[in-house]
């Protein structure tokens, strides 16, 4: 009889967030939008095993640290299993982690742990609605990690700018 009414009580689970240094647990709300947010996302990139995951701005409201780390994390689930990335960004950090895997791949610096990246397994395109439709310019990379073809409409030009001023 115990055991009947033990199964009918409902289980309850939380996802809590510890911070690794002190132990606090947070809740995922109380960290703020962007881990809320970011869960989804890495735990879609840890699960997937095959076929194409893609994913609408996955740097939303993180910082630019875990951008960046986010880049990683698809550079080593790419070359861990089958699994394509289709990544709808802005981040020029999480671009800019891209380009220095590919150029540490190229000169042979990688950091340990880092997985390598080449040109040819980045895609990048540039998405915009036209007058006669959609259209996709891409963008290529040289073996050294730096754009060949120019951003249109200023995308990525601001960093120049804002270092150098104009």
């Amino acid at each position: 009889m115990i055991q009947t009414r033990m199964k009918e009580i409902p289980i309850k689970s939380r996802v809590a967030i510890r911070e690794e240094k002190t132990g606090i647990e947070l809740m995922p709300q109380d960290v703020g939008v962007g881990i809320s947010q970011t869960l989804p996302v890495i735990i879609g990139a840890l699960h997937i095993k095959e076929g194409i995951l893609a994913i609408e701005q996955p740097e939303l409201h993180i910082h630019p640290a875990l951008q960046v780390a986010l880049g990683d994390l698809f550079i080593s689930r790419s070359q861990e299993s089958q699994v394509c990335f289709l990544l709808e960004t802005h981040s020029e950090h999480l671009m800019l982690r891209f380009l220095r895997r590919i150029r540490e791949t190229d000169e042979g610096n990688l950091p340990p742990g880092k997985d390598p990246l080449r040109p040819d397994q980045l895609a990048v395109y540039y998405v915009e609605q036209g007058e006669t439709g959609v259209s996709a310019l891409p963008i290529r990379i040289s073996e050294d990690g730096e754009f060949i073809d120019r951003w249109p409409k200023g995308f990525f030009s601001e960093r120049m700018e804002e270092l150098f001023g104009k």
